[in-house]
C-alpha cells in the first residue's frame, strides 16, 4: 500500500467524514450516514470508497458477500498530515503566520486543552528518542 492521498472533492470528503464517525461501514451503512445532498446512488458510494482504499485512505475487509471499509488514519492523524504537506513546502514566516493565526482563534478553554495536548505529544516523543 502506498501512502494515503488527500482527499479529493466533498463526496470523497463527506463519505470520509462518515466513516470517521461510524468507525467502519459497508456501502449501505456509509451511504445512509452522509447527509441527504450527498446520498448519491450506491453504485457511486461504491466507486468513491474504492477509490479512498486504492489511494491508502481506507482498508476493505470482504465479509462474505459485503465488503467492510474502515479508515486507515483517525480524522486528526488525516488533518495533521493535510497541514504538515501544505506548511512543508511555506516559508518559515507563512507557516508562522498561519499557525499563529491557528491559535489565536482560540478561546481560552480550547488553548489550554491545546497546551495539555501538545505536553502529551512532547512526552511521548521524548520517550521514543530514549529507545
Amino acid at each position: 500500500m502506498s501512502e494515503p492521498t488527500s482527499i479529493q472533492g466533498e463526496l470523497q470528503a463527506q463519505i470520509m467524514s462518515a466513516l470517521w464517525r461510524l468507525g467502519e461501514g459497508t456501502v449501505p451503512q456509509v451511504r445512509g450516514a452522509l447527509p441527504a445532498r450527498y446520498r448519491s446512488a450506491y453504485t457511486t458510494v461504491q466507486t468513491v470508497l474504492n477509490r479512498l482504499a486504492e489511494r491508502g485512505l481506507l482498508d476493505r475487509t470482504k465479509q462474505g458477500k459485503r465488503v467492510l471499509y474502515s479508515p486507515l488514519l483517525t480524522e486528526a492523524e488525516y488533518l495533521s498530515r493535510s497541514i504538515e504537506t501544505t506548511l512543508a513546502g511555506a516559508s518559515t514566516e507563512a507557516r508562522q503566520v498561519v499557525l499563529a493565526n491557528l491559535v489565536g482563534g482560540l478561546d481560552k478553554a480550547e488553548l489550554s486543552d491545546l497546551q495539555e495536548l501538545a505536553r502529551e505529544i512532547a512526552g511521548k516523543r521524548r520517550k521514543r528518542g530514549r529507545r
